[in-house]
């Protein structure tokens, strides 16, 4: 084979990998999570997100629940950004932002919930007991410390409509989601089924069939 044919190879090989390629990262003071592979086959998928009338915040308890000396929120910041984060129940210090890869203020961060608590409830919540949906509200595998612009602009939306603009987080955050979904047996439309997919892709190895 010629050397010119050879080197030109080589180089849609280098450009088709760099298209492929997307940076991972796990944001600071986070879990990586579940690989998608283990979790995506236990969540229930239907066709579409249908609006079920009736939601309300306090459905899921009146505010955070206590956690220690301070509550919930305080001791999401205390695990992300490390102890002395948080002094007399007050966020002082903070770290990146994980939806935006920017550094947080700590004036500024509020407490997201990974799978949106109004979209938890057209999935399904709707018919939990109370307790069931207070104890998903607080629990620290569906929340994480955000600016408040980014949780803003998350709003209740679900991964077909809404991703990270910080590309490294994106394969995080679809881990998270799912291994939320897969632990409350929370249904997850299709669409939003292959969102998360997309975002793990080249980055998680196949499952190999030996049968």
């Amino acid at each position: 084979m010629p050397a010119s044919r050879l080197l030109f190879g080589l180089a849609l090989l280098l450009a088709t990998a760099a298209l492929l390629w997307q940076p991972y990262s796990t944001p600071t003071g986070t879990d990586a999570g579940v690989p998608l592979r283990q979790s995506l086959p236990q969540i229930p998928l239907v066709p579409q997100r249908t609006t079920v009338l009736g939601y309300h915040r306090p459905a899921f308890g009146p505010g955070w629940a206590s956690a220690g000396r301070c509550s919930t929120r305080e001791a999401i910041a205390q695990a992300q950004f490390g102890s002395d984060a948080v002094h007399q129940c007050r966020i002082i210090a903070a770290g990146p932002d994980p939806y935006s890869g920017a550094m947080l203020d700590p004036s500024a961060v509020e407490i997201d919930h990974i799978f949106p608590l109004s979209a938890a409830w057209d999935m399904g919540a709707y018919a939990w007991s109370e307790e069931q949906r207070r104890r998903f509200a607080n629990d620290p595998l569906n929340l994480v410390a955000v600016s408040q612009k980014e949780n803003r602009r998350k709003s209740d939306q679900l991964p077909s409509r809404w991703l990270p603009s910080h590309r490294a987080s994106r394969c995080w955050y679809a881990r998270r989601l799912a291994q939320v979904a897969a632990a409350y047996d929370l249904p997850l439309p299709r669409a939003d089924a292959a969102a998360l997919r997309a975002q793990c892709r080249f980055r998680e190895p196949p499952t190999l069939s030996l049968g």
